[in-house]
């Protein structure tokens, strides 16, 4: 398997099946009588991976028979085995088998399965359709989010079981993933399906079974001017330290604005890059820069564990996918003091929220410490929503910009946070905006309907994500 998720490059794709095959059996040709119970764990057209506890040679021909999730039908076929997996070095042991007899009815029915549940079209219809997102949820047909609501793009796709979504999303995960999943119960992937685009894969539990969300991400960059971001976010890139806040509520592109930050850097600047990341989104290529995208929970224990690591390796920009925690966000303000440009991420729908909610996460009797921190080291929040077209076509993006000011330094430093509105609104020469001003001007524009507006405003009033 291939480190992010992705299915190897096989003949054909493979389903996988789990525990669904355990009445399978297999003998060998000269000793009919005698069966061993093995476990099938993934089946394609061309053969069968499985688990027994019995040695067999490698070229050596068996009978196997097994049956498939949801078909009483069982397979008879004779297959040959071609790949041993010695690593475990304990039972059961792993085999990989190719069919060398099977019956033209059976290897139909096979294919008609495998076609039923190569998760691969699911995506490919993803991108075809522009929809942003796929979801797996049990007792519905796939759905798929589009322009910002939830539709069945197809009719002749039926309910989906717990059973069926298992099938669908182990199908392209490694052994360790899926134990790493069983394990935890949530787990955070991507796909990369094609030189353009990539998958951000969710999996989590819901009343004991299995559903995912899947997010479409376009591998190129896109310029400022088609993300809809203000030209003073540049100014960010040319930076050579403090600290930077992308926020806003989720699936708002701030993961798309740090890549394009991080793009713009990358194309004017000699510089070490360390991105972590969960996953890793964005493929970026090395151009002036030296980017390491490091991948929390395959590179790295834990983001708290990643920054500090990163500081002793020669790093100058800084990229950190989720300030989740006190140590993350601790280590991210003294590296923003210490000479380092940090580019951090996280949930909040402005620049207020965002400045308290960042100060908030550490004890009470020590806010006005981290206040002065992070008034020495701040130079500027972007927060950003992104709402639907009125023409239908996506969603576009509206952002607040918080420039640093001396006025800011010292609203922050007197925890007069509520201040900073007004600071934004009068702020417009230095390139400041603030939501309302941005939602307006796309209205204005034709780019997004009233009412949206309307309720966008009344949301953030009210201190949530959009």
């Amino acid at each position: 398997m291939k480190r992010y998720g992705a299915p190897e490059r096989r003949k054909s794709f493979r389903v996988w099946l789990g525990s669904s095959s355990e009445l399978a059996t297999l003998s060998f040709a000269d000793k009919q009588d005698i069966a061993s119970p093995i476990n099938v764990t993934t089946l394609s057209p061309e053969g069968i991976s499985f688990e027994t506890n019995t040695v067999l040679p490698l070229s050596s021909e068996v009978t196997v028979s097994f049956r498939i999730p949801e078909d009483e039908h069982v397979f008879s076929t004779t297959v040959k085995i071609v790949r041993f997996d010695p690593s475990k070095g304990a039972m059961p042991y792993e085999f990989a088998a190719v069919f060398t007899r099977i019956s033209k009815e059976d290897k139909n029915t096979i294919k008609q399965f495998i076609e039923r549940f190569n998760i691969m079209h699911l995506l490919q219809l993803t991108i075809q359709k522009d929809a942003s997102d796929l979801h797996l949820v049990v007792d519905q047909p796939p759905l798929w989010r589009l322009n910002g609501e939830l539709q069945n793009l197809d009719s002749h796709m039926e309910k989906l079981s717990a059973d069926d979504i298992k099938i669908f999303i182990y199908s392209i995960l490694s052994h360790d993933q899926i134990r790493k999943f069983e394990q935890d119960k949530e787990f955070d992937f991507a796909i990369p399906f094609d030189d353009q685009y990539r998958f951000r894969v969710n999996m989590h539990q819901q009343r004991g079974a299995t559903e995912v969300a899947v997010r479409l991400i376009a591998r190129k960059m896109l310029d400022f001017e088609r993300l809809n971001l203000p030209e003073i976010v540049k100014k960010f890139a040319g930076l050579r330290d403090g600290l930077v806040l992308v926020v806003g509520p989720a699936n708002s592109g701030k993961t798309t604005t740090i890549a394009g930050i991080v793009d713009l850097i990358n194309q004017n600047r000699k510089a070490i890059i360390i991105t972590l990341e969960r996953p890793i989104e964005y493929i970026h290529v090395n151009m002036k820069s030296i980017i390491k995208q490091r991948e929390i929970g395959v590179d790295s224990s834990s983001f708290s564990v990643a920054l500090k690591a990163s500081l002793r390796q020669d790093p100058n920009v800084l990229v950190v996918g989720e300030l989740d925690d006190v140590e993350t966000t601790k280590t991210a303000i003294v590296a923003a003091q210490a000479g380092y440009l940090v580019v951090a991420s996280f949930h909040a729908p402005n620049s207020i929220y965002a400045l308290d909610r960042l100060v908030s996460m550490f004890p009470g009797e020590l806010r006005k410490q981290i206040l002065a921190q992070v008034a020495s080291c701040l130079e500027g929040v972007i927060a950003q929503l992104l709402l639907p077209r009125k023409d239908g076509r996506g969603r576009i993006l509206a952002t607040e910009v918080l420039i640093t000011t001396e006025a800011v330094k010292k609203v922050v430093r007197d925890d007069q946070l509520i201040q900073l509105d007004n600071i934004i609104q009068t702020g417009g020469s230095k390139g400041m905006q603030t939501m309302r001003a941005s939602i307006t001007k796309l209205v204005e524009s034709g780019y997004i309907d009233q009412n949206i507006a309307d309720f966008s405003m009344e949301v953030l009033m009210k201190g949530r994500g959009y």
